[in-house]
């Protein structure tokens, strides 16, 4: 994945949530969970997985159909989607 820095969100020291390039095709953007692996500064090969875009919308669909975020964390996702539609709308 090519990172745009400028897009990351810094959770913690290991824990960050990366945009950029995909690995599989210089035309199309991925997100990443990216968890670095304390002894060795390398991705932990369980919890540093790219998705492409396209994958994002179905994901937090499934999880809302089977309830598997409480109400603070659905109205979380409600206003980030909020503000990106008000953000687009201007544009």
């Amino acid at each position: 994945m090519k990172v745009d820095k400028s897009k990351t969100r810094i959770i913690n020291d290991t824990h960050s949530f990366e945009v950029g390039i995909s690995s599989w095709n210089d035309e199309e953007k991925s997100i990443r969970c990216r968890y670095n692996a304390p002894d060795s500064g390398r991705f932990s090969p369980h919890g540093s997985s790219e998705l492409p875009l396209s994958d994002l919308q179905p994901l937090i669909e499934v999880a809302a159909e089977n309830d598997l975020l409480n109400i603070p964390e659905c109205a979380a996702i409600i206003e980030a989607l909020s503000k990106s539609i008000a953000n687009q709308s201007v544009k």
